[in-house]
């Protein structure tokens, strides 16, 4: 890993900062346990971003210090899937209609949207967990001992700005509606797979236009869904993910975490069978 690498990952910690701060801040109900775990994660990345630049300032990392930045910004990857995961599935569950009809709709969504976060809650422990095998190895290893010398690789402001959360894009509706034309206008076959990237420098607001135009088509699709895929993704989780969001209920006493990815795979081909789609893809380049 070259000192550049160094500083890209420290441009994504200081991005998933901001969205584990942005999660604890935001109205999202979440379990107590689950809170505590954020909690105590923030804290923990806070010191890794800290040492993260330290490592930068200090010219050529030797492979120690190396080693340990790499772990590091693959974490943060997991980390930052999970959070989106969250918030993805904590909103679509709770921006259902009111009145009667809404009522009954959140009432039957409730037993989901709890299982929602304890699953949750349980995916964070065992990323605290991590976090702290992580700071422990530091400390056992005396990476702490990094002496800095002199201030050759800097962070580049214009990453860490890059990587910066947009909570508001401006400009977002032009672009939006044009690719929503490619996918869904007019002329468009409407049973012809649709693939479309988004590419672009992470931090741009390639994940926020995508989410756009998510929620602007999935009412026109019986089966939707958006999941996060982390730079080492786990497929079998993803395809697990995509089952559950696109509404498929596995059969009785059956125990859909112990299928083999194969066996996703056939029954998401099943389940999709005969339904319109298409695809979104978000790549970073």
């Amino acid at each position: 890993m070259e000192p550049a690498v160094v500083s890209a990952s420290a441009g994504a910690m200081g991005s998933l900062l901001r969205k584990l701060g942005e999660l604890l801040t935001a109205e999202y109900k979440l379990l107590k346990d689950a809170k505590g775990q954020i909690m105590f994660l923030k804290a923990e990345l806070e010191s890794m971003y800290v040492f993260l630049k330290k490592i930068s300032d200090s010219g050529e990392p030797d492979e120690q210090d190396k080693c340990w930045a790499k772990e590091v910004r693959e974490l943060s990857y997991d980390i930052e899937d999970s959070i989106s995961e969250f918030m993805l599935r904590v909103e679509r569950d709770s921006s259902k209609p009111h009145g009667f009809k809404g009522f009954i709709t959140r009432s039957t969504k409730l037993l989901t949207t709890m299982t929602t976060r304890y699953e949750i809650a349980k995916e964070f422990e065992g990323l605290k967990i991590r976090v702290k095998e992580a700071s422990e190895r530091r400390t056992r290893y005396k990476i702490d001992d990094t002496v800095p010398k002199q201030n050759n690789t800097t962070i580049d402001p214009r990453l860490l700005a890059l990587h910066a959360e947009t909570t508001s894009l401006v400009g977002v509706k032009g672009p939006r509606d044009q690719l929503i034309q490619l996918m869904d206008g007019e002329g468009v076959p409407a049973h012809q797979l649709k693939v479309l990237s988004i590419v672009g420098f992470g931090g741009l607001g390639k994940t926020t236009l995508a989410n756009e135009i998510y929620h602007k088509l999935e009412e026109k699709f019986q089966s939707r869904a958006f999941v996060s895929v982390s730079q080492k993704p786990n497929f079998r989780k993803i395809l697990r993910r995509l089952l559950s969001q696109a509404g498929f209920v596995a059969p009785k006493d059956t125990n859909i975490e112990m299928w083999e990815e194969s066996e996703l795979i056939i029954a998401l081909q099943n389940f999709l069978l005969d339904k319109r789609y298409t695809s979104l893809k978000v790549i970073v380049l």
